[in-house]
C-alpha cells in the first residue's frame, strides 16, 4: 500500500510526502489535496496498488481518500 501524506509544514503552508519523499512544498490546503489525490489515484492506476490519501495533523490522522479495486472504486470527503 502507498500513503500520501497532507502535512502542516513549519511555515503554516502544506506538503505532500508519501514514503521518505517529498512531493510538493508551500501549497495552500485545497491544493495540497487535490495534487495528492492525483497523485495517489495516478500511482493505483499505474501500478495497481492500494493508494491511500491521509492528512496528519498535531494529534490526528484524517483519511482523504482511498483508491482500491478499479478506478471507481474509492473513499473519502470530497473537497
Amino acid at each position: 500500500m502507498m500513503v500520501y501524506t497532507v502535512k502542516q509544514n513549519e511555515s503554516g503552508l502544506w506538503c505532500i510526502r508519501t514514503m521518505s519523499a517529498t512531493l510538493a512544498d508551500g501549497l495552500q490546503l485545497g491544493a495540497a489535496i487535490r495534487q495528492a489525490r492525483d497523485a495517489a489515484r495516478a500511482e493505483h492506476l499505474e501500478s495497481g496498488l492500494v493508494t491511500r490519501v491521509e492528512m496528519h495533523g498535531a494529534d490526528v490522522i484524517v483519511p482523504l481518500a482511498h483508491y482500491q479495486a478499479s478506478q471507481d472504486t474509492w473513499t473519502g470527503a470530497t473537497a
